[in-house]
């Protein structure tokens, strides 16, 4: 038997972030976990003559969570000001 739920097809994840640096991408996944907010990263490939060898990680929050994700990273930056920037656009592509 199906359930209502299977129909309903939720798509509400912003694109919030992008970091540069793995050594903050690391600390913002810690807060992240330690605050109980769901994310997901995405990356994103440097260009073919680009001097990044990281290339960027975007981190992905539901728009519910956005507040408590801005909430759980405030003390990092603060510290890291030029490290991280915020998108926050709605993403385009569906993954179902």
């Amino acid at each position: 038997m199906e359930t209502a739920y299977q129909k309903v097809k939720v798509h509400n994840e912003l694109e919030w972030c992008q970091v540069t640096d793995m050594t903050t991408k690391e600390r913002i996944e810690k807060l992240l976990l330690k605050n109980r907010v769901s994310y997901y990263v995405k990356w994103e490939k440097p260009g073919l003559f680009s001097r990044d060898k990281f290339g960027t990680c975007v981190f992905c929050v539901n728009q519910l969570q956005k507040e408590a994700a801005e909430d759980a990273i405030q003390s990092l930056i603060e510290e890291e000001k030029g490290k991280v920037k915020f998108i926050n656009r709605k993403l385009d592509k569906t993954f179902y």
